[in-house]
């Protein structure tokens, strides 16, 4: 599958391979990529998304395996460091049970996954509502009202993502998202993965990070100290610090704590 991929930084630098979320496309990793120039940065629209909208319908083994094929192909080294947020997460999640051989360490932030039957019944019900052009209308009202949160130089791509967005689209997404599981074979890939969640954000999405963290070799679960689900966008400086540290093996910033200390 050829995603469109935004490059930058150093050839032969160590490559780090951003996954978007759900609400947006891979132009809105670049505050962070623009904080870690040292690194060799592969943004992709991941498919059904942005650029790579043709590359639809997305499906979580299929969106993790057009991944794996990226960093095969244009990392020179096959192989990359992986960064989630969100969706990206769990994609990243999923390329680590499928192929953690290409992924020399990874950070996946609010990477929730399906442990209970309300998200199941959420499949059921919401989804098909989603189908229906008023909600569809809706959806696009409420990610209209939460642009604060886009810079102003990227008000225009964001426009575009969202004109995009249909509602088959955004089902097919809550459906993918909302089926995922603990992915077969990731207790066994041993990559050095650090799972944070905002201490602001839902008990399912801690659980869901210790229960990611907890079966693999070398999982880390960790919280960012007062910060919600989209705090990675949010606060550019504190998580690129956060990334490097991770990929460096050197410490974490101070907000960057246990979970026993950051639920607050």
């Amino acid at each position: 599958m050829d995603l469109f991929v935004r490059e930058s930084g150093p050839v032969g630098a160590p490559a780090i391979v951003f996954l978007h979320g759900a609400k947006m496309s891979g132009w809105c990793w670049q505050p962070a990529v623009e904080r870690l120039r040292r690194y060799r940065c592969l943004v992709p629209d991941l498919p059904h998304f942005g650029k790579s909208f043709q590359q639809g319908p997305f499906e979580m083994g299929r969106a993790a395996e057009a991944v794996a094929e990226l960093i095969r192909s244009r990392v020179s080294r096959g192989r990359a460091n992986v960064v989630g947020f969100s969706l990206g997460a769990q994609v990243g999640a999923q390329l680590l049970a499928s192929d953690s051989t290409i992924v020399d360490r990874a950070v996946l932030c609010g990477t929730v996954i399906n442990t209970r039957p309300g998200v199941v019944l959420m499949q059921n019900v919401v989804v098909p509502l989603t189908r229906t052009a008023w909600l569809s209308a809706v959806v696009r009202r409420r990610r209209n009202e939460r642009r604060a949160a886009i810079p102003a130089d990227r008000l225009d791509d964001y426009h575009k993502d969202v004109n995009l967005t249909t509602g088959t689209q955004f089902a097919d997404i809550v459906a993918a998202s909302g089926r995922f599981t603990f992915p077969a074979g990731l207790r066994r890939s041993d990559t050095p993965t650090l799972f944070l969640t905002g201490g602001k954000e839902t008990r399912i999405a801690h659980r869901s990070a210790a229960a990611l963290a907890r079966p693999m070799p070398n999982g880390v679960d960790r919280i960012a100290r007062g910060m919600g689900h989209d705090w990675p966008l949010r606060y550019p400086d504190l998580f690129s610090r956060t990334v490097d540290g991770w990929l460096s093996g050197t410490a974490l910033p101070d907000e960057i704590e246990p979970p026993h200390a950051g639920r607050r």
